[in-house]
């Protein structure tokens, strides 16, 4: 979908060169100087510290037995795999009874480590045998990445890492943030959580959750001018948007859609976050916007439509991938 905010002249200029970012399943297209910003994924990264295995390895198992003076480790050296090791432990005397084993698991990945953590529990039929399994898995699949690499296999992008052949029956939650150097007062963000409960108010529309939030507050609703507001669909992902300014100048645009729980073509729920004068973290601490409207909405429309998944997943049409 082409609009007239996506001709704006400056916004195309920012775009005259333009790249691909990976995270998660997902990619954007950014201006050549972007960087992400990256959210919470499954591992803890511990970037380029592969020579200190041994000593993140110590540290974490004093702090197990700091924690409980019943804590007992049970095993602490080299995995079932290369390059893996990994702590079991029981972290109390209520865990060793009902034989709730913790596993910290640690994989050198090229010149990283990334840590998971899992634990043995009957109720989700969690046994040292599934995670064992898991263990290889990851080892034989996690491969170090740049945050220039943008690979061509299905699989996951992690801020340090790739994941091949990532099944799609796992929980996935992805949230990443964009640094634009030309822009610095606005920030973009995308957050998708595939396996997110749809009950209730959870499965509320965009423009749902803001006309509740008009009639709760009703006067004292704060001034806002709308620059757009209405429904959306994104390449396949139909999504409502809300785009408005706020009374200090601030841009605060809003795009949601709400998929199926633990459909990874259609998430249960996909947001996407743009907003100006943005300073050290704060909205509407920058003394004005870099941006205006036109601007504003111009970037909005590259940076959204720039969304897509990075190769095909199942389910998924055609124009929603980047790399066919």
């Amino acid at each position: 979908m082409i609009t007239e905010s996506m001709m704006n002249q400056r916004i195309e200029k920012l775009f005259a060169k333009s790249k691909l970012l990976c995270f998660g399943r997902y990619v954007l297209e950014v201006p050549q100087d972007a960087t992400l910003i990256w959210g919470t994924d499954d591992f803890e990264t511990f970037p380029n510290r592969a020579k200190d295995l041994k000593q993140i390895v110590e540290v974490k198992r004093n702090e197990i037995l700091a924690k409980d003076k019943t804590a007992a480790i049970n095993f602490l050296g080299e995995g079932p795999a290369p390059n893996v090791m990994w702590i079991r432990s029981f972290k109390s005397e209520g865990a060793r009874v009902f034989q709730l084993e913790g596993f910290q698991i640690y994989h050198v990945v090229g010149p990283h480590i990334f840590r998971w953590q899992s634990g043995t529990d009957e109720s989700v039929n969690s046994t040292v045998e599934s995670i064992t399994q898991k263990t290889i898995f990851l080892a034989s699949n996690l491969h170090p990445r740049t945050p220039s690499d943008v690979p061509k296999e299905p699989g996951l992008c992690l801020e340090y890492g790739f994941l091949r052949n990532a099944p799609y029956d796992n929980q996935e939650y992805f949230a990443t943030g964009l640094l634009l150097p030309a822009l610095p007062d606005v920030t973009f963000s995308v957050e998708s959580n595939k396996d997110a409960s749809t009950q209730g108010s959870n499965g509320h529309s965009l423009l749902k959750q803001i006309n509740d939030r008009r009639n709760e507050l009703g006067g004292s609703y704060p001034k806002i001018v709308t620059l757009r507001e209405g429904k959306r669909t994104v390449h396949g992902w139909a999504g409502e948007e809300s785009l408005v300014r706020r009374a200090d100048g601030t841009h605060d645009f809003e795009w949601k859609f709400i998929g199926e729980t633990g459909n990874v073509a259609k998430p249960a729920m996909l947001d996407v976050t743009m907003y100006s004068k943005v300073k050290a973290n704060r909205v509407g601490a920058a003394s004005a916007a870099s941006v205006d409207d036109d601007e504003a909405l111009a970037l909005w429309d590259k940076l959204l439509e720039g969304l897509k998944f990075r190769v095909a997943v199942p389910g998924a049409p055609s124009d929603a991938v980047a790399l066919p």
